[in-house]
């Protein structure tokens, strides 16, 4: 089977999570991926095996430790023919170690170097530590993700490690289309702040046209587009913000009949009047009996379902983003890509690696003898 990514090849060099997921992407895609460990302890995720296998599939692993000479010098030979490196380290540390873009490029111009920092390699913050929480609060996210108070609340999701990695995968698969039009290969500086500040298109083209800060989160000034509690105590939720067609609907299912000409403008105005009343009705039925009332209505409605409830929804199903994946020993369901394509489609063939498993066929095919990669072995190099 052809898959998009066929015959690239990938050094990773992350570790935990945004770098993982973002090589797991393009492995999916058919990359090779050659993950890169410390000896001994390996990537820090491993501390967490089920997440580990979940977003290290369709890789190889090979131990070099690169603070020796004789480790750095594998991997340049390693980098002579690949396409690709990722790298999750505080700016300068692969400079440090030998591995940095400027060394590889001399090697092999055509090399595509991806680096994914907290706050990018140059600025006034390059240096500073930072983890998902800093760069969703730093980026703005939080001044709109707030509860009854208008207090920042902490997502339970770790939405700055998934969009950094995501676009980490898109920069990389931009250059390989340039790197074919030009021949050569370039440096991807790719930060989380920047990754998180590039969600924020509505609240920014609030501020931009106004130069005033929202009162409120944009997605609060529309009373519909809420989570409403049923009477018993599940929640629905109801997404309407612009479409007056979709609202019409939702006042005929409601009883809101002397509410159904109000306009978009009119539905923000009258918010304190309108929502009130919504809670109210809502509150009068069980979320099974709403749904059975909404079902087939154009309105756009919803269910709050947890991780069990997500895997257990027919459409969910139906798309495939419950998957069965090799896994050592066997197999584990895990998630399924949201990339649907048909001529070049993903596929899930080979499971997260033991720790340092493709020390011998990697070293091997660099022409290192059984005797010399036990060496390697005895000195720490691997």
């Amino acid at each position: 089977m052809t898959t998009v990514l066929d015959g690239i090849k990938v050094l990773d060099l992350t570790q935990l999570f945004p770098g993982p997921y973002c090589t797991m992407l393009l492995g999916d895609f058919g990359a090779e991926v050659i993950k890169i460990e410390p000896p001994g302890v390996g990537d820090f995720g491993r501390m967490f095996p089920y997440l580990f296998q979940q977003i290290n599939r369709n890789k190889s692993s090979l131990t070099l430790n690169l603070k020796e000479i004789k480790a750095q010098k594998i991997f340049h030979r390693l980098a002579e023919d690949a396409d690709v490196v990722v790298e999750g380290f505080r700016p300068g540390t692969t400079a440090r170690l030998g591995v940095d873009y400027q060394t590889l490029k001399e090697i092999n111009p055509r090399i595509i170097y991806c680096s994914i920092s907290g706050f990018g390699q140059e600025g006034p913050y390059r240096d500073r530590p930072g983890h998902d929480i800093n760069y969703m609060s730093m980026g703005g996210a939080l001044s709109v993700l707030t509860d009854g108070e208008g207090r920042p609340i902490t997502p339970g999701l770790e939405i700055a490690d998934v969009v950094s990695g995501k676009d980490a995968a898109i920069s990389i698969l931009a250059a390989i289309i340039a790197r074919e039009r030009t021949g050569e290969g370039q440096f991807l500086d790719n930060s989380m702040l920047d990754s998180v500040i590039s969600m924020m298109y509505m609240q920014a083209s609030a501020y931009f046209a106004t130069g005033s800060v929202p009162e409120r989160p944009m997605l609060d000034l529309c009373p519909q587009y809420r989570n409403f509690m049923t009477a018993d105590g599940l929640y629905l939720t109801i997404g309407i913000v612009h479409e007056d067609w979709f609202w019409k609907d939702l006042c005929e299912v409601m009883g809101l009949e002397d509410l159904a000409e109000y306009t978009h403008v009119q539905r923000i105005e009258h918010r304190e009047e309108i929502l009130p009343r919504m809670e109210r009705i809502i509150r009068e039925k069980t979320l099974s009996e709403w749904l059975e009332l909404l079902e087939g209505r154009d309105i756009c409605y919803s269910t709050v379902n947890n991780i069990a409830q997500v895997f257990e929804d027919p459409h969910v199903l139906f798309r495939e983003m419950k998957v069965t994946i090799p896994a050592p020993g066997g197999e584990i369901e895990a998630i399924g890509t949201s990339h649907k394509m048909s001529a070049t489609p993903v596929i899930y063939k080979k499971p997260a690696p033991e720790l340092g498993e493709s020390n011998q066929q990697i070293l091997g095919g660099l022409g290192f003898s059984p005797e010399e990669i036990k060496k390697l072995k005895e000195e720490g190099i691997i």
